[in-house]
C-alpha cells in the first residue's frame, strides 16, 4: 500500500514535499468519526496537494505527496505523535486505545512514506526542499482570524526562510502581513523538514498559505505563481 504520491519533474535543484496532501483513508480503517469530518482542515491541509501539484508544473519540479489523511498517521509528527487522539476539539474514538496491530500498520505507513522521501533526497541531492501546507483561517477552539495570508516556517536553519521572507515582503501581490513562524512555528513542528532538510544540510523553506486563498481556480494559480517566484529567489540567493 503506497504512502506516497510521487509527481515528477526534471530539475533536480528543487524539490517539494506536501505530507497532508490526501484526505483518504485505506480500506479497513475505521477513525470513528462522522465522513464530513474527512473534508475538515483537521483531517489534510486544505488545497495544499493541488497548490503542491501546480507548483511542480510551474517550476517542472517534482513533488512527494502524501496518500493518506493525517488523522491516519500525521507524516509531519514523529512516530510516537503521529496518531492523534483529537484534533481541534475533534475526539477520533478510532485512534483511542488503538490494538498493537493496527498501530503498527499505521506507523508502517508513515515509514513508508518516509523511506521514500528520503529515497528522492538521495537521488537528486536537491539545494532546496520546499514543505507547502495550508491552515485554516480559524480554529473551532480558537475562533480568532488569524490574518496572515502567507507564512514561513522554519527551525534552526533559516537560509531558505530569510530568503523567501525577504522575496515575499517585496511582492506587491501578497495581499497582507507575512507570518514568520506563526500561526505555526518550525520550532514546534516541523519533522518532515528536521529529518529530511536540517539533518542532512540542505536549505529548505516550510510554507503555509490560508486556505480560503485557495477554494477558487484564480487563486490557486495566483498563490501558485508567487510561491514560485519565491522559491526561484531562494535558489538564486543561496549559495
Amino acid at each position: 500500500m503506497e504512502a506516497h504520491r510521487l509527481v515528477q519533474g526534471a530539475r533536480r535543484d528543487l524539490l517539494l514535499v506536501c505530507d497532508h496532501a490526501a484526505n483518504a483513508v485505506p480500506p479497513g480503517v475505521d477513525l470513528g468519526v462522522p465522513p464530513s469530518l474527512l473534508l475538515d482542515h483537521v483531517a489534510w491541509d486544505i488545497g495544499a496537494g493541488a497548490l503542491t501539484e501546480a507548483l511542480a508544473r510551474l517550476l517542472d519540479a517534482p513533488a512527494c505527496l502524501g496518500a493518506w489523511s493525517r488523522l491516519v498517521v500525521d507524516c509531519n509528527r514523529p512516530p510516537d505523535l503521529a496518531i492523534p487522539a483529537s484534533s481541534d476539539g475533534h475526539a477520533i474514538p478510532g485512534n483511542q486505545a488503538l490494538a498493537a496491530a493496527e498501530r503498527r500498520f499505521r506507523l508502517a505507513l508513515h515509514a513508508a512514506f518516509h523511506e521514500a522521501l528520503a529515497r528522492e533526497v538521495a537521488a537528486r541531492q536537491p539545494r532546496l526542499l520546499v514543505s507547502v501546507h495550508s491552515f485554516t483561517p480559524a480554529l473551532a477552539t480558537d475562533p480568532s482570524p488569524r490574518p496572515w495570508p502567507v507564512a514561513v516556517l522554519w527551525n534552526r536553519d533559516a537560509r531558505g526562510a530569510e530568503l523567501a521572507l525577504a522575496a515575499l515582503r517585496a511582492d506587491s501581490r501578497v495581499p497582507g502581513p507575512i507570518g514568520a513562524n506563526e500561526p505555526y512555528s518550525g520550532r514546534v513542528l516541523n519533522y518532515t523538514m528536521d529529518r529530511h532538510a536540517e539533518a542532512n544540510g540542505i536549505a529548505y523553506i516550510g510554507f503555509e498559505v490560508r486556505q480560503d486563498l485557495l477554494g477558487s481556480a484564480p487563486g490557486m494559480a495566483a498563490w501558485a505563481a508567487i510561491l514560485a517566484d519565491a522559491f526561484r529567489a531562494a535558489l538564486a540567493g543561496l549559495p
